[in-house]
């Protein structure tokens, strides 16, 4: 528990190579959270494939409009085959971060949440924009709810990443000193 609250506490001490380590993993734990929320949002649309599809052809129209030589075009495009290849480009991102969290967790380094961190905060940016622009404000794909969901736990994981990289940082460093 101790190391739990370490963890989102950005201003934390660090000052041995073991308190370095466990701030080091803090980076871990936020790519595996990050990939958890990635198959669940996975596993909504596997689970509802024909409504998914069906919800991202209304988007589109009322994005394009139906009779716009764009919006014809963007509907052809619509198709079970983006239903799936969004599945597993979904199933593989979390792939990857699971094996960057493992990665991290048995060796860390500052790359690793350095990179999370930027790509979450990236995110986190875009999906808010999206948010108040008004040209999408009224048309999202994603419900309230898991909008919600995404906010906290990107937001929950950018301290994770933040502690990583500077236990990560840290403990280099102790280790060069000694």
């Amino acid at each position: 528990m101790t190391d739990l609250s370490r963890w989102f506490n950005p201003a934390v001490a660090i000052s041995t190579e073991d308190e370095a380590l466990a701030l080091g993993r803090a980076g871990a734990v936020g790519a595996f959270v990050t990939a958890a929320h990635g198959l669940f949002g996975a596993a909504l649309i596997a689970v509802n494939i024909d409504g998914y599809l069906a919800q991202l052809r209304a988007v589109t129209a009322a994005m394009y409009g139906q009779d716009s030589a764009t919006g014809q075009a963007a509907m052809a495009m619509m198709g079970p085959a983006m239903v799936y290849w969004t599945l597993t480009v979904s199933v593989v991102m979390a792939a990857v971060f699971v094996v960057l969290g493992v990665v991290q967790w048995r060796k860390p380094n500052a790359v690793i949440p350095l990179l999370m961190g930027l790509l979450t905060l990236y995110s986190l940016v875009t999906m808010l924009l999206a948010m108040v622009n008004p040209m999408t404000a009224g048309v999202h794909m994603v419900p309230v709810w898991r909008q919600a969901l995404a906010v906290v736990v990107e937001v929950s994981c950018l301290p994770l990443f933040y502690n990583g990289l500077r236990g990560a940082n840290r403990l280099r460093k102790l280790r060069e000193a000694a």
